[in-house]
This record gives structure tokens, sequence and C-alpha cells, in this order.
């Protein structure tokens, strides 16, 4: 893993965490501008950047290395634990692991479900799609906004263009079947969740977060699927973190 870091380190520290298939630069660089009162930390991910050294994806592995990363360079402390899609259930599984400690959890469209036999035709799909995406072959129109929402082409565009097959079907083992631990209860900060109204998944794993989190303020964009509204409207997205973090 590698990690990113902006700003002055007195300030208070936002960690943020990327999706599968993407980048921390393609999911949060845009947002930086707006973010120069805090101490920045984007991770990037195994297997989601170029100089990466690995070449099996391991989320479990990845949360421990952020873990481990949060304790001998910030203290065990983070005042925003961020994380979009694959990257807001590591901020999940994060906290409640109980070894550091965030003031505040911004979800944006967490995947916290056991998806059951959906679980492996939902990981294919996702890996022969992208394949075909980093191809420029054509993908049925009905099948992108199945799984990304309705006239979305952030997907596409948030792509890290190296990642591969394995990559994909390995973290999905993991996130298409996660179970939140009961720990999560004792997680009594402020925590945001933002989806859009075309995503089915995060829509059931916000339902199941609820009941852990009775704290979780969500919020819906209408029209708007998987990653739409981080990636076409950083700004308006900036703004509502940073007022979710005063």
């Amino acid at each position: 893993m590698n990690y990113i870091t902006c700003g002055d380190k007195n300030n208070k520290s936002l960690v943020f965490i990327h999706g599968l298939a993407s980048t921390a630069e393609l999911c949060f660089g845009a947002l930086l501008p707006y973010l120069s009162d805090y101490y920045v930390v984007l991770c990037e991910l195994d297997c989601h950047y170029d100089e990466s050294k690995k070449d099996i994806f391991s989320m479990n592995d990845c949360i421990e290395d952020i873990e481990n990363y949060i304790i001998n360079n910030l203290s065990g402390e983070v005042y925003g634990l961020c994380g979009f899609s694959m990257g807001a259930t590591m901020a999940v599984d994060l906290v409640s692991r109980e070894i550091i400690r965030a003031e505040r959890l911004f979800l944006d469209a967490a995947i916290t479900i056991e998806m059951g036999l959906a679980a492996k035709p939902f990981a294919y799909a996702f890996a022969i799609g992208t394949d075909r995406i980093k191809k420029g072959k054509f993908i049925p129109k009905f099948m992108l906004d199945y799984f990304m929402g309705k006239g979305n082409d952030s997907s596409s565009e948030m792509m890290y263009t190296n990642i591969t097959k394995k990559t994909i079907l390995n973290a999905c083992k993991t996130l298409y079947h996660y179970h939140v631990s009961d720990n999560l209860k004792n997680f009594n900060k402020p925590v945001s969740f933002l989806m859009g109204s075309e995503e089915a998944i995060p829509k059931k794993s916000e339902a199941v977060l609820k009941k852990y989190l009775p704290q979780m303020k969500t919020e819906v964009f209408e029209g708007r699927g998987h990653g739409q509204f981080l990636h076409e409207e950083p700004k308006l997205y900036a703004e509502k973190l940073l007022d979710f973090l005063k």
C-alpha cells in the first residue's frame, strides 16, 4: 500500500479510502482544493496503483495496513474516516475493530450485506464489465444501468485502467460476503451515509448499518448512480463533507 498526504499535519486529520477498481486520485483528488484546513491522507490500496508490488489483493490485509498506518503516523486517531464503495466498507470495518479511533465516519455507498448466491455472478459481471470498458468494447446499456445507475458514466471515468480481473474477483470474495460486526454498535460518533437513488446494493447496506448506528444520517441524491455525485460535483460533495465535519 501507499499513502499520499496533503496539508499541515498539525491540522485535524482526514483519511480517505477509495473504491474497488478505482484509485485514490480518481475518487478524491478533485476534493483536495476544498480541504486545505485539514491534514488529508489518501490511501492507495494494493493492486490499485502502478507502483504496487502486490499481485494478489486482500481487503483484510489492506484494512490492517491502514490501521497500522493510523497507529504509527496519527497516534491511533483520525478526525474523519471517509470511504467510497469498498473503501466505505473498509471504514466500517476499521471502526468495528475498535483499535483506532475516529471522531467522524463518512460513508458513500458502503457495501455491507451478505449477497449469498448473487455474489458470484455479480463479481464476474463486475470483472467482465470492467475488462470491456478497459478495452473500449460495448457494454449493453441495461447492464450498466443495473449495476451503476441510469445514465452514470462515472463508473468508467473513475476506473483504474490497470486493474486486473484477479484483483476484482479476490476483492469480491470478501466484499460481497461482508458481515457487520456486533462491535459496530459501540461506535457512538456522528456518521453520514450518502448514496444515489439508483443504487440498489447501498440501499440495502444502509438499512443494515442503521440497525447498528442509530445516529447515522442518510442523504439520497435523486437520479444518481454509484459514485456519480462524488465524480460529477466535487465542489458540492466537499461542501456536504465539510458541513458534516463541523
